[in-house]
């Protein structure tokens, strides 16, 4: 048995770090043969996994030519040679598996086609099985005519949540769909003292502070309807305070509409957020989309509270009272107030213990090659 991984994103994500992750797992359990196949562009995954094949000799890298663009989709209708030259490298390699490394269906879809053709089972690792319209991609509609067939060519798939295995089904997804929830460094995001964590920052110890971490960009990550949502209660807005920790092309658009309506606030750059978790009194996360965000299960590691849009690995994990209508700063506004009226109440101790326990490194990994070797 061998196994082959491909990952032809140009860009270095949330989703190669879980890869990477579940790869180490294989690779400590299993030292049979294991090809990863990756973009010649992504440099940062190319390094990553040399410093893996440090340590474990039997981890074989090639870099291919190819990388996903935005209509991979079509793309891979109108090149078929690319699927065909793909196909006769894999039946060169022969692997046992080819696993499909896709932040959504269309990245890396060119493998699930030349597996197809070169009759080899695959697997698709997906986190993010949203259609293109729902994440509100340009030409989103469009996309997802061409993104249909794709949800039929794996024989398996690997996704983070159980709703995110009913989307692949709702998708045309006939196949097995086998979930392994994600998995955070239990041992860095603890619990931790609120007042000498905020000290720490130069946060104020006198307002209720909640706080955004991650990308700086409100197409999906919705920053503005947290400001939104505070702006709208005069309470709300003197006695709240914001902090956002991150960069992202709408950093600047963030500090305008933040001075325009008069809110306190920190911004921070990209850093450590197992400090920053302890001092907030809850972590907010109104995104349009996601998959099992890795912040939300950091969070809850370290006992904070954690307000989100009542979707996607969210609405799996978090207690109904501490989840909001997507896309709605009524909503969420709302709910902060209930938060607050409710004097800020912290994870139960049941919720803190499941992910800590199921949503452990040690778990993600364990279950990752548990499943992986069975489908291979």
């Amino acid at each position: 048995m061998s196994l082959l991984f491909y990952d032809d994103s140009p860009v270095f994500g949330g989703h190669e770090v879980m890869t990477l992750l579940g790869l180490e797992a294989v690779l400590q359990q299993d030292s049979r043969l294991v090809h990863f196949m990756i973009s010649a562009a992504n440099e940062k995954l190319r390094d990553r996994l040399k410093e893996l094949a440090k340590f474990h000799p039997h981890l074989r890298i090639e870099e291919l030519p190819y990388q996903s663009s935005k209509l991979e989709a079509l793309r891979n209708r109108l090149q078929p040679g690319r699927v065909t030259k793909l196909a006769t490298i894999l039946k060169e390699r022969q692997p046992s598996l080819v696993i499909a490394v896709q932040g959504n269906i269309e990245h890396s879809s060119l493998a699930l086609w030349a597996a197809r053709k070169a009759g080899i089972p695959s697997t698709s690792y997906l986190p993010v099985p949203h259609s293109n319209a729902e994440m509100g991609a340009k030409l989103g509609a469009l996309r997802d005519l061409f993104c249909r067939r794709l949800f039929t060519l794996p024989d398996s798939f690997i996704t983070i949540t159980d709703e995110m295995a009913s989307m692949l089904t709702a998708q045309g997804a006939a196949c097995p769909v086998h979930v392994v929830y994600n998995g955070v460094d239990t041992s860095r995001f603890c619990p931790r003292n609120q007042k000498e964590a905020r000290e720490v920052l130069g946060l104020p110890l006198d307002r209720k502070i909640f706080g955004m971490v991650g990308r700086l960009e409100f197409r999906q990550k919705q920053q503005h309807l947290l400001v939104t949502a505070i702006s709208s209660d005069p309470a709300l807005r003197a006695g709240c305070h914001l902090v956002f920790a991150g960069d992202g092309p709408d950093k600047i658009a963030l500090e305008g509409q933040l001075e325009e309506k008069g809110i306190s606030n920190t911004l921070l750059p990209w850093t450590d957020p197992a400090g920053l978790y302890p001092a907030l009194d809850a972590l907010v996360i109104p995104s349009r989309y996601e998959g099992l965000p890795l912040v939300m299960l950091e969070a809850l590691s370290t006992g904070t509270a954690v307000l989100a849009s009542d979707r996607d690995g969210m609405k799996d994990v978090l207690p109904a009272t501490w989840r909001f209508q997507p896309n709605q700063s009524a909503a969420l506004a709302e709910t902060i107030r209930q938060f607050i009226q409710n004097e800020l109440p912290a994870p139960s101790p049941q919720l803190v213990h499941r992910v800590r326990t199921e949503m452990s490194l040690e778990s993600f990994g364990k279950s990752f090659a548990q499943t992986v070797f069975s489908l291979a």
